[in-house]
């Protein structure tokens, strides 16, 4: 279905005590192909519709309103379950836009974005955009929840493999590595995104057992990989902190490196900051040996945790990834600009390489690549895909 198909199925709510800003986001989203738009001029207005059974895919709240503000209205919609997505559109200050978003999403609701008044067309179209690039490949609905025996099977018959996901450089556009995603093609239902499965992994203690699949899987289809370019391209790799605990860690994937003739410098393992100090002093004498073998570590969603300058100084990484939601805030909110800017010249003082994530638009490549980023990472440059996808895309674009 093509975006102009797929906006013409949304259903919206504005909830602003503005009418100026209810004929101006209707005329807006007339423009753009949407005209099931409901408005309410209060948040007790617009929560009674949810509780009277009403169902938007996108609601959209400014932060101060008579009797009930948006705040009020994020909890209410917390509680209700609220499936769709929010944008939140407020004149006030850009902190206190990102800390509601912030709150929006540790009560687990999605938010499409945290926008000064007045909000563009360009940057609404942006956002609808996003709707639908983050509900795709097909997610499980709650009926379909995956059993953890499911799992064990998908595990045991290899249904979960790599997908690789192309980081190419913002000078010359050459692709210059690939990030390994694991994906489960499962036989009935198709491709199913790993949010629908790693939770489950990891309360199971199954994530380790995927992690190692992964790399028995991904390490020889580099190498047919390298015999088909003529040259090895860099893979980046997830490592989970259950595999951390593995004191034996850096010696199994020293093997499996050579056993593929894979250089281990050509092989980075990717961390996920927010989950890493968890098990920080546990693991250091991993991650050491692991640099002292050749491997390179990155910080993943690099600014999200809340140590994240305590640990880039007891770890010795090489790459630092900007987390997406900073690379899709930064074109309209300075504070994610900023914070991008800081990082990246902490990476270089440091020598790391920094990898922009979730570059989506051109106005994301451009910003990235003017707050020297090195690589690029996203949708823009190309989805996740399979080994033999890849080689067809890389054979037609050495150079994106």
């Amino acid at each position: 279905m093509t975006l102009n198909n797929q906006l013409k199925t949304l259903s919206i709510l504005v909830i602003d005590d503005d009418d100026f800003i209810h004929d101006m986001l209707k005329h807006e989203f007339g423009q753009l192909g949407v005209y099931n738009v409901k408005t309410e001029s209060t948040g007790k207005n617009a929560v009674e519709r949810i509780q009277n059974g009403e169902s938007f895919d996108l609601i959209i709240i400014d932060l101060i309103m008579p009797e009930m503000d948006g705040v009020e209205v994020l909890r209410h919609l917390s509680e209700y379950h609220f499936k769709g997505a929010v944008l939140l559109l407020s004149a006030q200050d850009q902190r206190i836009l990102d800390t509601t978003a912030t709150l929006a999403g540790a009560q687990h609701i999605k938010v499409l974005g945290a926008i000064p008044k007045p909000i563009t067309i360009d940057v609404l179209t942006q956002k609808l955009q996003k709707l639908f690039t983050e509900s795709q490949p097909n997610t499980l609905q709650v009926k379909d929840k995956i059993s953890l025996e499911e799992l064990k099977v998908a595990i045991a018959n290899d249904e979960i493999v790599p997908f690789y996901q192309p980081q190419v450089a913002f000078t010359t556009k050459q692709v210059k590595s690939v990030e390994v995603l694991a994906r489960w093609v499962h036989p009935e239902r198709g491709t199913i995104n790993p949010a629908a499965f790693i939770s489950l992994a990891e309360e199971s203690g199954m994530i380790d057992a995927i992690t190692r699949s992964i790399f028995r899987q991904a390490l020889p289809q580099s190498k047919e990989l390298a015999n088909i370019l003529g040259r090895h391209l860099n893979i980046s790799i997830n490592l989970s902190t259950d595999s951390l605990c593995a004191i034996d860690l850096p010696e199994q994937i020293e093997d499996l490196a050579n056993m593929h003739d894979i250089p281990c410098s050509s092989i980075t393992l990717e961390l996920t900051e927010s989950r890493l100090i968890q098990n920080l002093i546990s693991t250091l004498d991993v991650l050491l040996r692991l640099r002292l073998k050749g491997f390179g570590l990155s910080i993943d969603d690099f600014g999200t945790g809340y140590s994240s300058l305590e640990q880039l100084k007891k770890i010795p990484f090489t790459e630092l990834k900007i987390d997406r939601q900073f690379i899709c805030d930064a074109t309209n909110n300075n504070t994610s600009k900023a914070i991008i800017e800081s990082s990246v010249n902490l990476a270089k003082t440091l020598n790391m390489l920094v990898v922009a994530e979730g570059v989506e638009t051109a106005a994301d490549w451009d910003l990235a690549k003017s707050l020297q980023c090195d690589l690029a990472q996203g949708y823009l440059v190309s989805k996740p895909m399979p080994l033999e996808d890849l080689i067809i895309w890389l054979n037609g674009k050495q150079s994106w």
